[in-house]
């Protein structure tokens, strides 16, 4: 004990006590010079900010294209990284303020100062989140040029990789089915949202084969396929849509009753009420949530039944707000010796007063 106190004495606290100044000292290092270079990177950012406005707006020949940009470099230090990664995140902040044939314009100046190298470096670098950086430069400069480097990672073994390159794949890609194919595995909801911005971003046209994506073997391609015919309103493949609600698939399951609901195909009511007792409790609130949009007045005695007889509180109450919309006094009635449904029916109803 006693030769522990004292190597605790000797070595430990003063080794314990020089790595916490050295720590500090590398902190304030830190921020001291992230305080003295952030005027001078500010200026850089004006400088192309400026440049790049005067280049876009005034539409100069070649000529002074050429001279403007020699200028340019000469004025701020583009052979260090920091100032390229600097000029790469004011170039995509500046493209998406534009719109049309100014906002392609940007690429150009993009590979002017062959900053697409820098990209291609960063994506070559053995560091994940450098891989991620350069990849996401080619998507949000839309740099087609780069689709075969980044096709080479779309089976990365990193996750957040393999995902960033898919992602940029499919957004950088002229076939934008042929592009989703690529995704071999499942995608995740995340991603599926990401695909969707694409698609309203990007403003794509319906894709032709549409109706076999909601047929393929892909999950992710079917789910994908129910997602975009929901986007452009999309009914031709009604029974196709509503076939899906008995796929094994718990998550195709939802999608398709999701796109009933909103493509408001009021013949799938008879499926819906058929699977119900099938289904677990999270469908069967999807279930509900579509027949409040597509049912009628015969569905009033699936509800009452479900009202009467369901302990989930959750379904119960889904199906009390259904109720409602079709027959207020008919759950008026059901209320009566029902203390627990008296008190949803006072919840919901309170809502819209």
């Amino acid at each position: 004990m006693e030769l522990f106190i004292i190597f605790l004495k000797n070595y430990i606290i003063p080794f314990l006590l020089i790595s916490t100044i050295v720590l500090i000292f590398i902190l304030l290092s830190k921020r001291v010079y992230y305080e003295y270079s952030k005027p001078y990177k500010q200026e850089i950012t004006n400088k192309t900010e400026n440049f790049l406005t005067e280049m876009i707006l005034s539409k100069p020949n070649k000529e002074t294209v050429n001279k403007k940009l020699l200028q340019f470099k000469k004025e701020i230090p583009l052979h260090k990284s920091w100032c390229k990664k600097l000029v790469i995140n004011d170039m995509i902040r500046f493209k998406l303020s534009l719109k049309g044939i100014e906002s392609e314009s940007i690429l150009f100046y993009y590979q002017a100062f062959q900053l697409d190298a820098y990209s291609k470096h960063l994506i070559r670098d053995f560091r994940n989140y450098n891989k991620c950086e350069g990849i996401y430069h080619f998507q949000a400069l839309d740099y087609k040029m780069g689709i075969p480097l980044i096709k080479s990672y779309l089976n990365h073994a990193n996750i957040m990789v393999r995902s960033n390159a898919n992602m940029s794949y499919i957004s950088l890609s002229e076939n934008f089915t042929e592009s989703f194919e690529f995704l071999m595995s499942g995608v995740s909801h995340l991603n599926m949202i990401k695909i969707m911005d694409i698609v309203h971003e990007r403003r794509i046209a319906t894709p032709k084969n549409i109706d076999e994506w909601i047929e393929s073997n892909n999950d992710s391609v079917t789910r994908l396929g129910l997602k975009i015919m929901v986007f452009y309103n999309y009914r031709n493949r009604a029974n196709e849509i509503i076939t899906l609600i008995k796929n094994e698939n718990e998550s195709i399951k939802k999608e398709a009753i999701i796109a009933i609901r909103e493509l408001f195909l009021i013949e799938a009511k008879e499926d819906l009420l058929s699977i119900f007792d099938k289904v677990s409790t999270e469908i069967k609130l999807e279930i509900i949530i579509s027949l409040k949009v597509i049912g009628d007045e015969t569905i009033i005695p699936f509800l009452e039944n479900v009202i009467l007889k369901e302990t989930n509180k959750n379904l119960k109450l889904s199906a009390i707000e259904c109720l409602n919309e079709f027959d207020k006094r008919a759950l008026d009635l059901i209320t009566l010796n029902d203390l627990e449904t008296s008190n949803m029916v006072k919840h919901v109803r309170e809502i819209y007063i």
